[in-house]
């Protein structure tokens, strides 16, 4: 009687969980919970009719079982894979990337009239996601992660730099004193929290004793301060549209750079398709040409 053989998401988790560093991270990298990982790893397990992982204080680590069944099985499984997105990918002109909501607004959508002129045929999909889930599941080809979102066993290279300053409306900015924080409203943002208290600390300012309105949107809080209603911390590349229209400006005061920025990221056998390489390459550029705060 012929075997059949295992299921494809078993050999996934199995692939992935010898690769390492942690099952949490190659859970990460299969878009799994912790318990639905484990189970794969199980079930491929017992299918195979052997021990092929044992725990340590680390985590897990192949036995010799697991090995030999690694070095067989990756080749093929790679195979596999490049056999399916090649076929996948005959005549798909289509790409999705994923970002969060406020630098999409503030950010990639006043480009997206370049893009179009650059690559017509392609057809570029936005899916509002911060972390890093939907390039891991295969959801999202690229995405745009700020440095606190782990990126480990896909290709990434830095992006954007981020830089902060006090913005407010005309009217604000023209009769602003050096020490009048005090006499307006604060406004930032709900992530990342404490934009103010980074901001004095980085700049060795004192922190103003006004009470801090926080926004869940940072295209929200621009409009909110365009609108004359308390000074902002605007944040580079976001705020660049609004300083650009006159809607706000700098009151004068000093910049202060985030120790990380935006990073780009894709799987590597997704970078390989022809379309997806080419907005890579396309963001890249953007990115290069953004101003920066100084």
């Amino acid at each position: 009687m012929r075997r059949s053989l295992p299921r494809l998401e078993q050999i996934e988790a199995f692939i992935e969980g010898a690769r390492g560093p942690t099952f949490r991270a190659a859970a990460d990298r299969c878009a799994l919970s912790a318990a639905a990982f484990s189970r794969r790893i199980q079930a491929f397990s017992d299918h195979v009719g052997a021990r092929l992982f044992e725990r340590t204080a680390g985590g897990a680590r192949l036995t010799d079982a697991g090995k030999d069944c690694f070095a067989e099985l990756e080749p093929a499984y790679l195979e596999l894979r490049r056999i399916a997105e090649k076929v996948g990918d005959r005549g798909r002109r289509d790409v999705t990337l994923s970002l969060s909501h406020s630098l999409a607004v503030g950010w990639l959508i006043p480009r997206l009239e370049k893009f179009r002129a650059r690559h017509p045929d392609i057809a570029l999909t936005l899916k509002t996601d911060r972390g890093a889930r939907g390039v891991r599941s295969g959801e999202a080809d690229l995405g745009i992660c700020f440095t606190d979102i782990d990126l480990t066993g896909l290709d990434h290279v830095d992006l954007l730099n981020v830089a902060a300053t006090p913005v407010a409306a005309p009217q604000i900015a023209r009769a602003f004193a050096e020490d009048g924080l005090d006499r307006y409203p604060l406004l930032s943002v709900t992530q990342p929290t404490d934009l103010w208290d980074w901001w004095t600390r980085s700049t060795g300012r004192p922190m103003p004793s006004g009470q801090v309105t926080r926004f869940e949107f940072i295209h929200a809080l621009y409009e909110t301060a365009s609108q004359g209603l308390g000074v902002a911390i605007g944040s580079s590349p976001t705020v660049w549209p609004f300083l650009e229209a006159g809607r706000l400006e700098r009151i004068g005061l000093p910049v202060a750079r985030f120790p990380g920025g935006y990073q780009l990221a894709a799987a590597p056998d997704r970078k390989r398709r022809g379309p997806v390489g080419a907005v890579w390459h396309w963001l890249e550029e953007q990115a290069a040409a953004t101003p920066q705060l100084a």
